[in-house]
Order: structure tokens, then C-alpha cells, then sequence
């Protein structure tokens, strides 16, 4: 237990109880949160057994099975990384690299107000205007599609991607930049040849948080992505309606509650989705501090100078 108390901390001190303990509460909400989903989907996986992840189906009272929906959340979270990345990076970039920092500050602080934006707002503009572009351009009989919440969850992740590869990039320590100038690199070969790669893990793992918020998204995507709790025919056809786990979840799990294998399917689906969101959010942490430690590590010489080693700007040509 050593490694959980450190020996130079006076435990006996009311704060450090208090503080103690309040990370305690923390941590233990998440187990028993796990714990309570893994015991409240044991009826499901009993009586449907592997057909729960593989089957094609959810028939409440009948069949249920959580490949549509993981379907539906991995269709739309991955179309919306596809729309929005070629924007955030770009704006990361642009941002970090070559806008006037007066103007740096004005676009970050925009982007994270952006962020905090309520999801329902995102949804009735998606209800309003988006699933009335895409019925129109599309020729569809209805507007709420898997493409149309693609579109909207774009717009959503967009700020926190964005804010989060931003600071990844100016994470990279300015002496890069300067040594680069000196041996005559232009700007571009700088962003690129330079920052970039110092700051990729960061990057990544700023687009896996924001992937990780986008997996979790539930009213907003519940408005627009249509409800239909089947695979698409043919499945790659995603202008046809669907079905994420949190918007099933969203539209079911209150008047489901208690009654039985239904609601023991939406609780086993929200394991599923407890589990991919942890995963990738872990991941994504996990690179941006890799990023962070390479940074500072790297902004020293071997030997311990002070003066950022020149081999990461020209040994690695």
C-alpha cells in the first residue's frame, strides 16, 4: 500500500483527510458505476448470449441485439471525424502557427465558448435547418439520417479538436522554431517539418477526445439521426435513418425502466458504450501527455543543456 500513501504527507491534517477523501468518492463513483452496469446486464447477456453483439434485431420483447446501435454510433462518430478533421487541424494550425497572438486569443476563447455550447441547441438547429438541407439536396422522404448526424456531431466536436491540437502545437517548445529559422527553413517547412511532428501524439490524441465526446452525444444526434433500430440496406447507405446507443438510451431507457429484458438490453448497451468511450478517452489522454513529456524532454540537449537538440530538426531528414 505504499505506493498509495506517501510517507512525507501528514495524513493526520484535516485538509489532507478532506482532499483525501473527496478523490476517494471520485474514483470509487466510477467503479461503482462500472459495477452497477456489468450487474444490471447479466440478465441479457444470459438469455441472449452472443446474439446480443451479433445479431441484427431489436425487437423489444422479442430479440435484442446492440449491433445496430454500435453500428450506428461508430457510422455516424466516424463520418464526423472525416468532416471535421481537414477544418480543426486546419485552424490548429493556422492558430498556433500564423495568426497574430492578439488574434490567437480572440479565436481560442471563441472555440472554447463554442465548446461549452448546450447539445440541444446544436440539435434544434440540426432539426431546423440541417435535416431540411439534406432532405432537399439528397431527395429524400425525411431529413433524420445517419449522414445528417454525422454533419451536426461535426459541428459540435469541432471547437474542443480544434482547442485541444492547438495546444498540442504550441506545447512544441519556441527554440524549435528559432533554430529552424536560423538553419533557413521557410514557415511552411517549419509547421511541417518541425511542429507537426513533435506534436503528433498530441494531436491524436486530442482527435480521440474529441472522439470520445462525440461517441457520448445523445440529444442532439437523438433529433436528427431518425430512430430506426435495424442496419442500413445496403449497410454503407447512410442517408437512411439509424440508431446510436445514446439515442436509444435517450429515447427509451425512462420508460423502460424496470421492466425487465428491456431494460436489462439498454443498460448491457450502455456497458458497451461505458467501455468504448473509457478506451478512447484513455488513449487520447494518454497521447496528449506523451506529446506534453516528449516537448519538454526534447527541448533539452543530451546532455542536459539547455539549448533544444539540433538533430530533432535536421537528424531525422
Amino acid at each position: 500500500m505504499r505506493f498509495l500513501f506517501d510517507p512525507e504527507v501528514n495524513w493526520k491534517h484535516p485538509f489532507v483527510l478532506l482532499t483525501g477523501l473527496t478523490a476517494v468518492i471520485a474514483s470509487g463513483s466510477v467503479v461503482l458505476l462500472f459495477l452497477f452496469l456489468i450487474v444490471q446486464s447479466l440478465p441479457i447477456f444470459s438469455a441472449m448470449g452472443l446474439e446480443f453483439f451479433s445479431g441484427s434485431d431489436w425487437i423489444p420483447g422479442e430479440s435484442y441485439s446492440v449491433w445496430p446501435l454500435v453500428y450506428g454510433s461508430i457510422t455516424v462518430t466516424g463520418l464526423a471525424l472525416v468532416w471535421v478533421l481537414p477544418l480543426a487541424l486546419g485552424s490548429a494550425l493556422y492558430t498556433s502557427e500564423y495568426l497574430p497572438p492578439r488574434w490567437r486569443s480572440v479565436v481560442k476563447a471563441t472555440m472554447e465558448l463554442l465548446a461549452g455550447v448546450p447539445g440541444i441547441l446544436f440539435g434544434l438547429l440540426g432539426v431546423s435547418f440541417l435535416a431540411v438541407w439534406v432532405q432537399d439536396v439528397f431527395g429524400l422522404i425525411d431529413g433524420n439520417t445517419l449522414l445528417t448526424a454525422s454533419f451536426l456531431l461535426a459541428g459540435m466536436v469541432l471547437p474542443t479538436i480544434m482547442t485541444l491540437a492547438e495546444d498540442a502545437l504550441r506545447a512544441v517548445p519556441f527554440e524549435y522554431r528559432e533554430i529552424a529559422r536560423a538553419l533557413g527553413l521557410t514557415s511552411s517547412e517549419i509547421t511541417f517539418g518541425v511542429v507537426l511532428p513533435q506534436a503528433l501524439p498530441g494531436v491524436v490524441g486530442a482527435v480521440l477526445l474529441g472522439l470520445g465526446r462525440a461517441m457520448g452525444e445523445t440529444v442532439a444526434v437523438m433529433l436528427v439521426i431518425g430512430g430506426l433500430d435495424r442496419l442500413p440496406n445496403p449497410w454503407f447507405d447512410v442517408t437512411q435513418p439509424g440508431q446510436s446507443i445514446p439515442s436509444k438510451l435517450g429515447r427509451e431507457a425512462a420508460e423502460a425502466l424496470g421492466s425487465g429484458l428491456h431494460w436489462n438490453a439498454l443498460i448491457a448497451s450502455g456497458l458497451v458504450l461505458f467501455l468504448m468511450v473509457m478506451v478512447i478517452s484513455l488513449v487520447g489522454t494518454r497521447l496528449l501527455n506523451k506529446g506534453n513529456k516528449m516537448s519538454r524532454e526534447d527541448c533539452c540537449g543530451v546532455g542536459g543543456g539547455n539549448e533544444p537538440s539540433v538533430k530533432i530538426l535536421v537528424g531525422k531528414n
